[in-house]
């Protein structure tokens, strides 16, 4: 394409703006992006309060998030190390740090095998975890915890299930290891003679939306601006935006693949093949509690199993003088924000505290992906084939893992291989 043929980008959370600056580092000047929201960041949402800065969508970026880090760098945005450690609460009501949870379950000899076998499924899996998934190996299509039991880590697996559901993305029953294989290896990480190390994480004292905010000065983002309708044609791309509609030679949509529908007349294949995608209510709120414990990151395991959907799977408390947490739930389909708040209040409970109230609360239509069949029926080569048909490229969360990190990466990727 001609660097002076104009190009719309459809959303101005990470894939989004990461798409516009990856089109502007290849030449091309002309390219607008359509938000719908008042801000930028997509599901990256830091709110200010007295008490400091809230993350009610992404918290955390691991020392492997190089696209994340390296904005952090060019914009200099404060990073720092997350300043907590990470505790996992069993079923009996007792804490323990990743190798006292080991140490509870299985001997020294079987974790010992389980991380070996661990680090050689990851080495397996390097090629898959790159930015793309159009070629899906058939183990990685099973769910991540018969895939574990496949290859022998089942003890580093169930250790990871709480970081897994906690942040949102589903269970290991069901959840195919695809997914699940691209983050646990920033999770935890093998060592030797048998250890486990964790991951190095970061956060970002003065919001993670900044990151976000500071690349969008450099480009041309509208706010409130929705897009109400896309159409295809031959002469490029149409797209309707506050009543006014606009041409552009080219389009690339960043919204989940599950919701293109509600602005774009999709061909029977694409209904088709975008039908199987699923997606999960994740609900992150902002809480006040006494008595419980400070300065922690804590996974509830008892709660990441899919009986217990809706109840708390982790909550976080950043500042051991201030008795506010994040906490995070899956929520089931039919529940009110007042079986969400009932739920909690139980976990808070169970656990020796008392809720006073919920402060601040958000819900995501979040991780978007396929299941099992969808993988054996080829589903993202089906996707690949697609793109560009009509002037229009995809490259939203479903087309990859729903990090921050993975989603600015697959958007980099598609423009790069595109552009």
């Amino acid at each position: 394409m001609k660097k002076d043929r104009s190009i719309a980008v459809v959303g101005a959370g990470p894939a989004g703006l990461t798409a516009a600056d990856t089109l502007r580092q290849l030449g091309y000047a002309n390219v607008t992006v359509f938000e719908a929201d008042s801000r930028v960041g997509g599901k990256v949402c830091s709110v200010a309060t007295p008490a400091g800065v809230v993350e009610l969508g992404a918290v955390l970026a691991s020392a492997e998030c190089e696209l994340v880090l390296g904005l952090a760098e060019r914009f200099g945005i404060r990073r720092a190390a997350y300043p907590v450690p990470q505790r996992f609460l069993d079923e009996h009501g007792v804490r323990h740090d990743a190798a006292g949870f080991l140490a509870s379950r299985w001997d020294g000899a079987t974790i010992a095998r389980a991380v070996a076998c661990y680090g050689e499924a990851l080495a397996r899996c390097a090629a898959v975890c790159d930015d793309d998934l159009a070629e899906v190996p058939d183990d990685l299509q099973l769910p991540f915890d018969r895939y574990a039991a496949l290859h022998g880590f089942t003890p580093v697996a169930e250790l990871a299930r709480g970081a897994l559901t906690g942040f949102g993305y589903g269970h290991s029953e069901t959840v195919p290891a695809l997914y699940l294989m691209k983050l646990i290896g920033w999770l935890l990480r093998p060592g030797v003679q048998g250890s486990l190390l964790p991951g190095e994480f970061f956060m970002f004292p003065d919001g993670f939306q900044g990151l976000w905010e500071a690349l969008a000065r450099e480009h041309d983002v509208r706010l409130s601006s929705p897009v109400t309708r896309l159409v295809r044609g031959g002469d490029g791309v149409r797209l309707t935006v506050a009543g006014t509609e606009h041409r552009f030679d080219a389009a690339i949509v960043t919204a989940p693949l599950h919701t293109v529908h509600r602005f774009m007349d999709l061909t029977e294949e694409e209904t088709a093949l975008f039908g199987q995608l699923r997606s999960s209510r994740y609900v992150v709120s902002a809480f006040a509690a006494t008595g419980l414990a400070t300065g922690e990151f804590l996974f509830l395991l008892e709660n990441e199993r899919p009986a217990r959907i809706g109840h708390m799977n982790a909550w976080a408390n950043r500042n051991p003088a201030t008795p506010m947490y994040l906490g995070w739930q899956q929520a089931p389909g039919q529940a009110t924000p007042s079986d969400l708040t009932a739920l909690l209040a139980a976990d808070v409970a169970r656990a020796g505290g008392q809720l006073e109230r919920v402060a601040l609360r958000r819900e995501w239509d979040y991780f978007p992906h396929v299941g099992q069949a969808a993988l054996q029926g080829r589903f993202f080569e089906q996707v690949a084939r697609l793109q560009g048909e009509g002037g229009v490229w995809f490259a939203g969360g479903a087309l990859h893992f729903e990090t921050v990190e993975h989603s600015a990466r697959q958007a980099r990727a598609l423009v790069r291989r595109s552009f």
